[in-house]
């Protein structure tokens, strides 16, 4: 999938969860999305819904920090996960496990 800037993609990541809400349902898992902009998203996955949120007083279970435009990139299968991991753009803080369920949306 293609996104050109984020705010496209949290647009966009409800709809992707309806779509797959069948496979969501009954996961549950908070994130946060930290561009090295200084942006920062969560992202509440319940029972197959998502929901996109400036702030949030709940600790998230996983942080994602990446420059924006190496996150789109991910998703659009510009970059290699594994790379940019090793690579230090991307970050991942917290418990990773339930990323694999909102990386499933993306795909």
């Amino acid at each position: 999938m293609n996104f050109n800037t984020l705010d496209e993609l949290l647009c966009a990541l409800p709809a992707l969860a309806q779509q797959h809400q069948d496979s969501l349902n009954g996961r549950s898992a908070l994130f946060l999305l930290k561009t090295r902009q200084g942006r920062e998203a969560f992202i509440a996955l319940a029972n197959g819904a998502v929901t996109v949120m400036d702030a949030c007083a709940q600790k998230p279970e996983c942080t994602v920090i990446a420059n924006e435009r190496d996150l789109l990139d991910m998703i659009a299968g510009k970059m290699n996960p594994t790379k940019a991991l090793l690579l230090g753009k991307v970050k991942i803080q917290g418990n990773p496990k339930p990323l694999l369920d909102l990386i499933a949306l993306l795909k």
